[in-house]
């Protein structure tokens, strides 16, 4: 189940766009960070708020679902640490989740420090700022959501 913190805290690290528009990285976008499909060209398209809400749920109970086999899964212990997990799968996808190889073993063999550290080295924290990525470091940090909800 989707937590209403996981919700919150996605809502506003992705924005809202009722109107489809391309990313940084050139895909076609639309409510909560909801990629549309390639091949079509969505300008125009728009959506009402309850359907990007439903789009949004849709999207992290399929983030949750690739979760859920990953091999540090179970180490995660609390559902701060997973819903930070669920959050890193949903904004970069599963393909470049697994990428993350030292922060994965480090939250298969439990060292938060080194998981926190190592996600705040990457790219991808630089990517996507300092609030998200410090607070999802954070989470996995202390395995609570602290301060962590915006």
């Amino acid at each position: 189940m989707i937590s209403k913190e996981l919700i919150a805290n996605v809502k506003k690290a992705e924005g809202f766009r009722l109107t489809a528009y391309k990313d940084t990285l050139g895909f076609w976008t639309v409510g909560y960070g909801h990629k549309l499909a390639e091949g079509h060209d969505w300008t125009g398209y728009t959506i009402t708020p309850d359907y990007a809400v439903a789009l949004l749920e849709i999207d992290l109970n399929s983030a949750l679902l690739e979760c859920t086999p990953l091999a540090e899964w179970l180490r995660l212990g609390t559902p701060a640490r997973q819903d930070a997990v669920i959050e890193l799968v949903y904004n970069m996808g599963l393909g470049g989740y697994k990428t993350f190889i030292r922060t994965r073993n480090a939250m298969a063999t439990q060292q938060w420090q080194a998981v926190h550290d190592n996600l705040l080295a990457s790219l991808w924290a630089r990517q996507v700022g300092p609030t998200r990525s410090n607070r999802i470091a954070n989470q996995l940090l202390t395995g609570t959501y602290g301060n962590a909800l915006v």
